[in-house]
């Protein structure tokens, strides 16, 4: 019935008690938060109270003054701006922001996105034909560019001015752009590193705002599509990014633009329920479908229209294309099943799946999920133009990018990190590499990490939570990475009652506190649980859990949200 590694986390005894004496909570709490890395009065109140005056100068980014100047030199000259943005939530995101800010400025402005499928990621040769067949003065890239440096030199030679918008890592050599704005370029002094790329466009806005003596609530009015996008690309949720998702939350919940109001409207839910999670699994997947499934400029249309009709034309057209991309993605994962059952009685250490007809659009969707069950490192492809190209995800332990580098005479093309990348193959290689990448798993994969890691922040007694404990508990959000949701240990718990399955594998059920208070569970996807509880076991059993406030009928209870779930002695 444990499916997962518990591990409970263990900070400095001493930073725990003192920041309990200093803010005044419970040890428990106070766990949590230096697992966060809070230890003391002053980054506690940052934390639960994030301050606009914490935001870095703009104007730290090592190109930001030429970057400003040659903005407001093309909108004094009515140059043609061209925005480049990338295909994905950030890359879109960001480009609509800059279209709306430069279209307030006066500005003569277009935009491109590049294709996933017939262009891939990053500037293309078919873009810059299109920078200058638009005759653009200027090209700003969003969420790419860092590496084009052999495309914008031909934009260059062309007499078309480049400013990089990006943050991902830079390459040895940096491209000839008149300005480059991305914090983690060598020599950058922006004290934060962690922005998504279209936080960086809006620290352009930012700079733009201050160097003209417009007030600051004009940048601000961007922090909406700024927290979308800081959700979707999984970047650290801590510092200016928890800023601007915990104020860009409010604007969305609060004052909703006309665009975001008709896609809440279609999903069937409302602005104020509007969390971290319905961004991540709502929105996120309806923007990330147009260029999964067609054209990724459908959602920068999306995000710039000002008519409402139109606004709810595009929103219908990605709640359209989400569903045709989830119709896809549960065939191929049905598929990919199938394929397992019989494959990994060959190779035990990884998956590497493929099948000529696949969509490739949500290849990596499809990897995310097979890697979430098997908890092996995953590669799923399909056939391109006489190729293969896929998606993989890693597992804890290994390094997907050394471990694709090691395999890279056998590869026509790779990109990613540790954690996820994308891959072209030869189909003559493709055994070949099966065969050498599971070797590397097997090699590089101890017992340990093959089971999954349940990281817990502290034990906790049931009895401790009070009304104030959850309050304080609520103001940890929003959650994502560098801020996970507080999680829970508690041992000696009596079931109460029977267990139930909701929907055919949900279980639901509950448990008794040493001093007698009852709390329910729910566990979902644990239909394992549910069939070890109803044999009616009397055996006490240890859960961890997050905790959250349930409402039903109008009455307010605490639930538990079972992680996972062990028999005692």
């Amino acid at each position: 019935m444990k499916r997962y590694r518990w591990t409970v986390l263990n900070p400095d005894a001493e930073l725990c008690d003192r920041l309990t004496e200093e803010i005044n909570v419970s040890r428990p709490i106070a766990h949590a938060l230096c697992n966060r890395g809070i230890t003391g009065y002053d980054d506690a109140k940052l934390f639960f109270r994030p301050d606009e005056a914490e935001v870095p100068s703009p104007f730290l980014f090592h190109d930001m003054q030429t970057a400003v100047a040659r903005v407001l030199a093309a909108v004094d000259r009515g140059e043609h701006i061209l925005l480049y943005g990338d295909y994905d939530v950030d890359g879109t995101t960001g480009t609509a922001l800059l279209v709306l800010f430069l279209r307030s400025l006066g500005a003569d402005v277009s935009y491109y996105i590049n294709d996933r499928f017939t262009e891939g990621y990053g500037l293309s040769q078919r873009g810059v034909d299109c920078a200058v067949e638009r005759k653009a003065g200027l090209v700003i890239t969003v969420d790419c560019g860092i590496s084009a440096v052999r495309q914008i030199g031909s934009l260059r030679e062309a007499g078309i001015d480049v400013i990089v918008c990006d943050h991902h890592e830079a390459g040895e050599e940096l491209p000839p752009a008149s300005a480059v704005l991305d914090p983690k370029v060598p020599g950058c002094r922006y004290p934060f590193r962690e922005l998504c790329g279209c936080a960086v466009a809006l620290k352009l806005i930012q700079a733009v705002v201050e160097r003209t003596g417009r007030p600051e609530e004009v940048w601000k009015e961007y922090l909406d599509l700024v927290a979308i996008a800081t959700v979707a690309d999984m970047v650290s949720l801590q510092g200016e990014n928890r800023l601007y998702l915990h104020e860009g939350m409010k604007r969305l919940q609060c004052q909703p633009r006309m665009s975001i109001g008709e896609m809440v409207s279609v999903m069937g839910s409302s602005p104020e329920k509007l969390n971290a999670g319905l961004i991540a699994f709502g929105i996120a997947p309806r923007i990330n479908a147009a260029g999964r499934m067609e054209r990724a400029s459908t959602a920068v249309e999306w995000l710039v229209s000002e008519e409402r009709e139109a606004c709810r034309g595009y929103a219908d057209e990605l709640e359209r294309m989400n569903g045709e991309r989830r119709d896809i993605d549960a065939e191929i994962v049905r598929r990919a099943e199938e394929m397992v059952e019989g494959y990994a009685a060959s190779y035990c250490s990884s998956l590497v799946l493929y099948h000529e007809e696949w969509h490739l659009g949500v290849l990596g969707i499809v990897a995310s999920k097979l890697q979430e069950k098997h908890y092996l490192p995953t590669v799923v492809m399909g056939g391109n133009d006489g190729v293969i190209k896929g998606s993989a995800r890693s597992v804890n332990g290994l390094n997907l990018y050394e471990a694709l580098s090691e395999c890279g005479e056998l590869l026509e093309n790779f990109g990613g990190h540790e954690a996820a990348a994308g891959l072209t193959i030869r189909p003559e290689s493709l055994q070949p590499f099966r065969r050498k990448f599971d070797k590397i798993c097997s090699e590089r994969l101890g017992f340990e990490q093959r089971q999954k890691e349940l990281v817990i922040d502290t034990e906790l007694s049931l009895d401790m939570v009070t009304t104030n404990f959850l309050k304080v508990l609520s103001r940890f959000g929003p959650h994502g990475l560098g801020n996970p949701e507080p999680v829970f240990l508690s041992r000696s718990l009596r079931v109460s009652g029977y267990p139930r399955l909701l929907k055919g594998r949900h279980v639901k059920f509950a448990v008794k506190s040493q001093s007698g208070e009852i709390y329910d569970v729910i566990g979902f996807n644990r239909k394992d649980v549910y069939k070890a509880l109803e044999r009616g076991s009397k055996r006490p059993v240890a859960l961890v859990y997050t905790l959250e406030e349930n409402e039903w009928n109008g009455r307010k209870s605490t639930q538990l949200k079972l992680k996972d779930i062990a028999f005692e002695e």
